[in-house]
């Protein structure tokens, strides 16, 4: 029982961790849309963004989360 708690007590920390990290608006008028697993899929949702009537769109790598960043204004 004392390794359930400590095992959830991690989990619950590192979820924690991970919240903190997230990306947040890098300038106010930059809106966070989700993580992509790579480039040319980031790439595909930010035009489709900006088909939708988005102007901008911009894919950032960030190093370990394993994937690509896309934001929109």
């Amino acid at each position: 029982m004392r390794k359930r708690g400590a095992l959830l007590s991690l989990c619950v920390a590192a979820m924690a961790a991970i919240g903190l990290s997230a990306p947040s608006a890098q300038a106010a008028d930059w809106t966070y849309i989700g993580l992509y697993a790579s480039k040319s899929r980031c790439v595909d949702a930010g035009q489709q963004y900006q088909r939708e009537g988005w102007s901008e769109w911009k894919c950032t790598n960030k190093p370990g989360t394993g994937g690509y960043w896309l934001y929109t204004r």
